[in-house]
């Protein structure tokens, strides 16, 4: 677990030499694309795989802050020029793969995971690079790719799902505020009513929380409802993952990319439809909770800190009183964080 105050002088240093010119229109497209990968390895050996790029439609994410300074997440990937290697674009990662090679199973046992990161659009040749980084904050690189003109003929456009969506909070452009989008899992076309309930519930506990509350004026956030197709939990969430009863992720992330292209994102929550407690969350990712058990203000504060902060990203239990993100408000040295990560995309 990294500690917070080791991260924020980290932070401090980083930001003081960061480039805050915004040379998006220089750079990019105003679209964006989305890379699928199968993640493969185990404890000690890992590899990526291209398997396609889908264009998302318009970019959403931050225009101005292209550099993510904060090396949160277990894995970083870069955007550079080819030809000049300026560094473009940025941004930090978790995913179900880097928690799993840390169990006892990845230590004889390979597996694969269906993984994504998302970019804004490159208008000319670009590296992508994607690097693991260590407990240290030691970055190695584990993947490269060029992205040229041939490789854009092949990028396919992304699906359409049609599903129900409702617009709970709208202030303002996109592109200058904080986009929230919360799908549904497993709720049947009966329970519609149940799963606004339930949006409520959630959009109630999060925007009264700080440092939430006070940007209130920062944040878009968009419902989706995901019907299911032939199996209940169309986006894959699983209970039990990593082997712990109350952790919940999805063994799949390609379904989640997919159905969550259907309103602007920068973080996504997947609510269950379950009455037990159930949560997890992947830094820069997604969460996943239920809302209708006692204990759903814990899992909604617990997951979006992880989220949005990165802090301390892996699952731990309820039973550790003394974790400052258990309690019912946030630590000073969290909140700081949440609002240096939030203001990338929005000063």
């Amino acid at each position: 677990m990294r500690r917070i105050a080791f991260l924020l002088i980290i932070i401090a240093f980083i930001s003081c030499s960061r480039n805050d010119k915004n040379d998006f229109g220089k750079h990019f497209l105003d679209k964006t694309l989305r890379i699928n990968l199968v993640h493969s390895g185990d404890a000690c050996d890992e590899s990526f795989k291209l398997e396609q790029i889908y264009d998302d439609g318009l970019w959403y994410g931050r225009t101005k802050n292209l550099v993510n300074p904060y090396r949160l997440g277990t894995y970083l990937y870069e955007v550079r020029d080819v030809e000049t290697d300026e560094l473009l674009y940025s941004d930090g990662i978790s995913t179900l793969f880097g928690e799993w090679r840390l169990t006892e199973e990845a230590k004889d046992t390979k597996r694969s995971f269906n993984e994504s990161i998302r970019i804004p659009y490159p208008n000319k040749d670009a590296k992508i690079t994607m690097y693991r980084i260590d407990s240290l904050d030691v970055t190695e690189p584990v993947w490269e790719y060029i992205l040229n003109k041939e490789s854009k003929s092949l990028i396919e456009p992304a699906k359409n799902h049609n599903n129900r969506s409702l617009r709970l909070l709208d202030s303002g452009n996109p592109k200058e505020k904080v986009d929230i989008i919360i799908l549904g899992d497993g709720y049947t076309i009966d329970d519609i009513k149940l799963f606004g309930s339930d949006v409520v519930k959630f959009y109630n506990s999060f925007i009264n929380t700080e440092p939430f509350k006070s940007r209130k004026n920062d944040f878009n956030i968009h419902a989706v409802q995901v019907l299911p197709i032939k199996e209940k939990n169309t986006l894959k969430v699983n209970n039990g993952t990593l082997g712990h009863d109350k952790y919940a992720l999805a063994s799949d992330e390609w379904a989640f990319r997919e159905y969550a292209t259907q309103a602007p994102y920068d973080y996504a929550v997947i609510l269950i439809n379950s009455d037990e407690s159930y949560g997890g969350s992947l830094y820069n990712l997604y969460i996943t909770a239920t809302v209708r058990a006692q204990s759903e203000d814990y899992i909604i504060k617990h997951e979006m800190g992880h989220h949005i902060a990165g802090i301390a990203d892996k699952f731990y239990s309820h039973e550790t009183p003394n974790d400052s993100i258990c309690y019912s408000s946030y630590s000073d040295d969290l909140i700081e964080m949440i609002n240096k990560v939030l203001d990338l995309h929005t000063k």
